[in-house]
C-alpha cells in the first residue's frame, strides 16, 4: 500500500512564512492530499497550534479543482478560525477560473480570497499551443480582468525561454501585451527549466527533449533569457505593477514597480550585459538550472 509522503512545500517565497494547507485532488490519485473532509480538521489542529496567522496560502497548483463550493466552503471556514487574516492566497489554472466565470470569481471574493498566483507563462497563442498549457492569452486576459474586477490581487508568473531561441521576441511581445491589458499587482519572473536531457542522472526528463533531439525547439541560451527579461521591462509601460525576480534561478535578478523603476532596473541589467563575456558565461554556469 503506498505510504504517505509529505508533501514539497509548493509556495513561493513570498508565502514561506504563510500557513501552508495542501487541499485534495479531485483526481484521487495525489497523495500528497487526504479527502476534502480532513481539511477541516486540520485547519482545527493548526488553529489549536499556531496563536495568530496573518497570511495563509492554500497550496497545490490548482486547488480549485476541487470545486468552487468545496474551495469556498473551505476558505470561509478558515477565515472564521484564524479571523486574524489578511491575506489568503492560492495558485490557479487560468483555464479553470475560465470555469468558474466572473460570477464564481466574485463568490471567491465574497468568502475571503484575495491573492491568486496565475502561471501566464507566455501571452503568445502559437507558444502556449506549443506547451500544451490548455490556455489562451485572451483566457489569461479574460480572467486577470475578472479577479481584479473582484478585488483579487493578481500575480502572474512570466516564464523566460518559453519561445526557445527562435520565438523569443514573439514571446516577450505578445506577454507584454496580457501584462498590460490586465494590469496585475505582480509579475513574477522564473526562467524554464529543461531537466534530464543527455548525461543527466535524472529520470523521467523534460518532454521538451524529444523536440530539442528533433530540432523543432532550440533552447533559448542563458544570455538570450537576460535579453529577454531586459526586453520585457523595457517594453512595459501602461502598467502599475511590482516586478520581481524572487527565485534563485534567474541569472539577474532585479525588482522595482514598473514604470516608477523601469530605467533603475535597466541599468542593472545593462551592467550585467557590459561586463566581459568571460565573466558572464562564468555566472551563468555558477547560477545553473533547476527550480
Amino acid at each position: 500500500m503506498p505510504q504517505y509522503t509529505r508533501p514539497p512545500d509548493t509556495r513561493m517565497p513570498l508565502e514561506s512564512m504563510s500557513l501552508l494547507r495542501h487541499l485534495p485532488s479531485p483526481r484521487g490519485a495525489n497523495l500528497f492530499c487526504p479527502h476534502g473532509p480532513e481539511v477541516k480538521k486540520d485547519i482545527d489542529i493548526l488553529r489549536a497550534r499556531v496563536s495568530r496567522a496573518t497570511t495563509a496560502f492554500l497550496g497545490d497548483s490548482d486547488p480549485l479543482q476541487i470545486g468552487l463550493d468545496e474551495f469556498i466552503e473551505i476558505v470561509r471556514y478558515l477565515r472564521g478560525a484564524f479571523p486574524e487574516i489578511t491575506r489568503l492566497t492560492c495558485y490557479a489554472r487560468a483555464s479553470t477560473l475560465w470555469k468558474a466565470k466572473e460570477p464564481g470569481i466574485r463568490r471567491l471574493a465574497e468568502a475571503g480570497l484575495n491573492r491568486v498566483h496565475i502561471g501566464l507563462e507566455s501571452g503568445d497563442p502559437g507558444i502556449l499551443k506549443f506547451h500544451c498549457k490548455g490556455q489562451t492569452p485572451e483566457i489569461v486576459a479574460a480572467t486577470g480582468q475578472w479577479l481584479r474586477g473582484a478585488g483579487i490581487e493578481v500575480s502572474f508568473y512570466v516564464l523566460l525561454g518559453m519561445g526557445g531561441r527562435d520565438h523569443w521576441k514573439p514571446h516577450i511581445d505578445n506577454t507584454v501585451r496580457i501584462i498590460e491589458n490586465v494590469d496585475p499587482e505582480f509579475v513574477r519572473i522564473r526562467r524554464i527549466w529543461l531537466y534530464g536531457g543527455e548525461g543527466s542522472e535524472r529520470s523521467p526528463e523534460c518532454p521538451l527533449w524529444e523536440d530539442i533531439r528533433s530540432g523543432v525547439f532550440i533552447p533559448q541560451t542563458a544570455e538570450g533569457t537576460v535579453l529577454e527579461l531586459r526586453r520585457l521591462i523595457d517594453k512595459l509601460k501602461d502598467v502599475d505593477t511590482f516586478v520581481t525576480c524572487d527565485h534563485a534561478n534567474n541569472y539577474v535578478s532585479v525588482h522595482g514597480r514598473v514604470p516608477h523603476d523601469r530605467i533603475a532596473m535597466l541599468e542593472v541589467i545593462d551592467r550585467f550585459l557590459s561586463l566581459p563575456e568571460a565573466d558572464r558565461q562564468a555566472h551563468y554556469e555558477a547560477v545553473g538550472s533547476g527550480i
